[in-house]
């Protein structure tokens, strides 16, 4: 559900009804940033894509998916598709035709027009919201890949500098920073192994910023961090930097969460015992973390890692 929060869809359809019935169907499955456009050139022109621009449209278009009607008054789907394949900038974006009719020459034509799965008329919720889930997993598998392939040539670089490991550690905290979690996690999916996944907030962090500055809150951070780190962990797992206040470990290859339930409940009496001063808190005179623990199957690790972060700021936004 979370990663449906964050995925921006398009619906280009020239028939208002059935664009709305399109986003219903769609917000059933969490699905709630979602923007409707009623012709092809409108719909490019919301992406980004210049029909004259030869492909080069520089810069990244904010939608994850695009839901394409193919019948349309001004340019046909097929032609949509065929501008966003050639353009930089939605070359990659998953898009999902719509038809009313089964025609296997028209599909055909679909596919090679670039399109990346198509459904017909009238929709299934089901199956609208089961192929929306799978480009959705394929589109950030990809962009995984992507991420793990540009850090292995800033690495390269590095070392070939004789300054292995800059692009990795945060000079300022000396934390792993959060790439390396997204690369744990891609390499597990590639090798099918399962993980445990542990976050650990700062509670009511936003509120010591507030009081005491962001420079202040920056040498929190680095000192949790370091409270954090001489904890005795498990073989093999490693703790990121997440943001502002808050860090995350993960345990690959792990059948469970056992060990990293056991680094939690240390992690829990170490802060405790440092009793550093809030002073901005409705909960505790000292800084306090507020932790969630899970472990998943490969292929729900990044939907894992990503409902542990959304279900931590909405406890900890209900509790202010």
């Amino acid at each position: 559900m979370s990663d449906n929060r964050r995925s921006k869809i398009l619906i280009v359809d020239d028939v208002p009804e059935s664009a709305l019935i399109t986003k219903s169907l769609l917000a059933k499955g969490n699905f709630v940033d979602v923007e409707i456009a009623s012709g092809g050139y409108e719909a490019l022109e919301k992406c980004g894509v210049s029909v004259d621009s030869d492909g080069k449209d520089e810069g990244e278009t904010d939608f994850q998916l695009v839901i394409l009607d193919i019948v349309m008054p001004d340019i046909d789907g097929l032609e949509v598709c065929a501008h966003m394949r050639m353009s930089q900038r939605t070359r990659y974006l998953p898009i999902l035709i719509l038809t009313a009719t089964s025609d296997l020459e028209l599909m055909n034509q679909a596919y090679m027009a670039g399109a990346d799965d198509f459904l017909t008329k009238p929709i299934d919720e089901i199956r609208l919201l089961a192929r929306v889930r799978t480009l959705l997993r394929i589109k950030r598998e990809q962009q995984r890949r992507e991420l793990r392939e540009e850090d292995l040539r800033v690495q390269n670089a590095a070392l070939r500098q004789g300054q292995a490991g800059m692009s990795l550690i945060d000079p300022d905290t000396s934390l792993l920073k959060r790439r390396l979690l997204d690369l744990v996690v891609s390499d597990c999916l590639s090798l099918d192994r399962p993980a445990a996944i542990i976050l650990l907030q700062i509670v009511d962090f936003d509120a010591y910023v507030a009081l005491h500055g962001e420079k202040s809150a920056a040498r929190l951070t680095k000192r949790l961090g370091q409270i954090l780190q001489a904890i005795p962990a498990a073989l093999g797992i490693l703790m990121v930097e997440n943001g502002p206040g808050s860090f995350m470990l993960i345990h690959p290859g792990a059948s469970n969460a056992t060990a990293l339930e056991a680094w939690n409940r240390k992690a829990l009496e170490a802060v405790e015992r440092a009793a550093i001063a809030h002073g901005n808190s409705i909960h505790s005179e000292h800084v306090t973390l507020w932790t969630e623990v899970s472990w998943a199957e490969a292929n729900d690790l990044t939907q894992t890692a990503d409902a542990i972060i959304d279900t931590t700021k909405q406890v900890l936004l209900e509790r202010q």
